[in-house]
């Protein structure tokens, strides 16, 4: 457990510092003054000033910040006497830069984000040296499980999966997973080839305890091919890409309603990270990966609250050439943190029901 919480700190500790280091290279290359760049919130545990930028490490290992002048576009900052703004020009201030400067200043964190992880996911096929093929082809059908009880064959070759309107072409066996785990606990029509004839089974994937996964019940032969180190780079890329698809697809079944028992807070992943960092560097590499991935494009997302929302702000006020009313942008900005807040503490209740279930 010990261990598992270091891991947890560390990894969250890097892709934020990472991605805050992110905003903090590209303000200063537009000339942004940065007054403090923190690691960490609440009470301060070290600081250190730099040429013009306080650096700090805060006692709350969650978050971090870039504290930039002009980024909160509040005009009632100009009518704070003590406020450290007075002493910025407006040329130094991230709201008198060029549009597309501003938003490379907020996009940057993300970029770092997926930085990190193209790189994690590229280091890590470079040290396997080889990659995984899994061709969906049942080679053992697993007793009492929803395979067998939906009439599953060995030798059938799966080709397609469906949940309602959701289809997926079958290409591989990591598919088949992925895809019953998008849809959890829901019946699913699995297409198979046996021998030249089509059939397909219904059946509703079964939750694995042990693995905490929705299995259908049947094995497949994996095998492993090495790989060059130049291909390595295209594998691990490859595998970035594929996540990203994946991340994007559960965004899409919560902007649908669907699929929010699975949201997972921070209980969720330190249990996960526990677990991952027990079987190795290499998975706990790919969780790391992953974990930033999923930050970045989280940050992504056009709520007000985070960078995507700033862009989507910036980009309205550049079509219809007016400023929006910084008094409507804050007060949404504050009903966003909230609706984030709610997300959180329901994510963690969601991780403690799992937990003590």
């Amino acid at each position: 457990m010990i261990v598992g919480l270091v891991a947890f700190v560390f990894m969250l500790g890097v892709i934020v510092l990472i991605h805050e280091f992110g905003h903090y290279i590209a303000a200063r290359h537009f000339g942004v003054y940065v007054r403090e760049f923190s690691l960490g919130m609440g009470p301060v545990l070290w600081q250190k000033p730099g040429k013009e930028t306080l650096f700090s490490i805060r006692a709350i290992p969650f978050g971090g910040y870039c504290m930039m002048a002009g980024e909160a576009d509040n005009p009632e900052d100009d009518q704070d006497e003590e406020d450290w703004l007075h002493d910025v020009p407006e040329d130094r201030r991230l709201n008198h830069k060029k549009t597309w400067q501003q938003i490379v200043v907020m996009a940057a964190g993300v970029c770092m984000n997926f930085l990190l992880a193209a790189l994690l996911y590229i280091g890590i096929s470079l040290c396997q040296g080889y990659t995984v093929v899994s061709e969906p082809v049942v080679s053992e059908v697993i007793a009492d499980t929803p395979a067998q009880a939906a009439g599953m064959q060995t030798g059938d070759r799966i080709t397609r999966i469906q949940a309602g309107n959701d289809v997926q072409v079958v290409e591989s066996q990591t598919d088949v997973t992925t895809f019953v785990n998008l849809h959890p606990g829901e019946e699913v029509q699995v297409t198979v080839d046996r021998k030249g004839n089509e059939e397909i089974l219904s059946l509703t994937p079964e939750l694995d305890e042990a693995s905490g996964v929705y299995l259908i019940g049947f094995r497949s032969t994996a095998r492993a091919v090495p790989i060059p180190w130049y291909q390595s780079i295209l594998e691990g890329l490859k595998t970035m890409w594929e996540n990203t698809t994946l991340i994007f697809r559960s965004l899409g079944r919560l902007l649908s309603g669907r699929g929010f028992e699975n949201l997972s807070g921070p209980i969720g992943i330190l249990d996960v990270t526990t677990q991952t960092a027990s079987m190795g560097l290499l998975p706990y590499l790919s969780l790391f990966a992953l974990i930033s991935l999923n930050i970045g494009i989280f940050n992504l997302i056009p709520i007000p609250a985070m960078d995507g929302g700033r862009i989507l702000i910036l980009g309205l006020e550049r079509i219809f050439r007016r400023k929006i009313n910084p008094k409507i942008v804050e007060n949404v900005i504050a009903a966003s943190f909230l609706l984030l807040i709610g997300l959180f503490l329901y994510a963690s209740f969601n991780d403690i029901m799992r937990l003590i279930g």
